[in-house]
């Protein structure tokens, strides 16, 4: 996002999205060998946002989630921990189009 302006443009949330989306991917795949990334994987953003260059604890990373999730990409299941505790998220399928697309 331009520093200069208060408000992100949809692409920039949206390449923001993209790039925490391969992260999660990538973080799935270093922790989870053999598992494939597919529909109904478990996926928490804020452990590889910083993969992706957002800080989690920013408006730029939550607005990165809400996208993903407003796509049908992600679906929230349960937050873990007390505040501010993790989110996680199932993976849904059409995600991979949106990988693939970017």
């Amino acid at each position: 996002m331009a520093k200069d302006q208060g408000v992100a443009t949809f692409y920039e949330v949206r390449a923001d999205a993209v790039a925490l989306l391969r992260a999660m991917k990538e973080y799935h795949e270093l922790h989870n060998p053999g598992v494939p990334f597919s529909e109904g994987t478990r996926l928490a953003p804020y452990l590889a946002a910083e993969r992706a260059g957002l800080d989690p604890d920013t408006l730029r990373y939550e607005r990165a989630v809400k996208y993903l999730v407003r796509e049908g990409v992600l679906v929230w299941e349960e937050r873990v921990g007390t505040v501010p505790g993790i989110d996680f998220y199932r993976f849904v399928g059409n995600g991979l189009e949106l990988l693939r697309e970017a």
